[in-house]
C-alpha cells in the first residue's frame, strides 16, 4: 500500500512540474559580471533549484561530517579512559602503617 501511494505521490508531482515546466517558457535575459545569456525562465527555475538542493545538501553534509569526527574521538577518548579506570581498579590497595 506504501509503494502505491509513493508512486502515485510521484507520479502527481511529474505531472504538475510537466505543467509547471511548460507554461513557463518565455526568453529571460539574465545579467552576470562576465556578461549576459539569454535562457528560457523554465531552465533558470530548475537551474537554480538544483544548485540550491546541492548547496544545502554539502552543507548539511559538512556539517554531519564534522559531528561524526567529533563523535568518534569522544570515543576514542572515552575508550581509553575506561580502560584506565579497569587498570587503577585492578591494581591492589596497599596500607602502609
Amino acid at each position: 500500500m506504501k509503494n502505491i501511494i509513493l508512486i502515485l505521490l510521484f507520479v502527481i508531482v511529474l505531472a504538475v512540474s510537466a505543467l509547471f515546466f511548460a507554461q513557463n517558457d518565455t526568453m529571460v535575459q539574465i545579467k552576470y559580471f562576465a556578461g549576459v545569456i539569454d535562457w528560457q525562465l523554465n531552465w533558470v527555475l530548475i537551474s537554480t533549484l538544483v544548485l540550491g538542493f546541492i548547496l544545502g545538501a554539502v552543507s548539511v553534509l559538512t556539517h554531519l561530517m564534522t559531528a561524526k569526527i567529533k563523535l568518534v574521538n569522544a570515543n576514542r577518548r572515552l575508550a581509553l579512559r575506561e580502560k584506565e579506570i579497569n587498570n587503577l581498579r585492578a591494581l591492589p590497595i596497599k596500607d602502609e602503617i
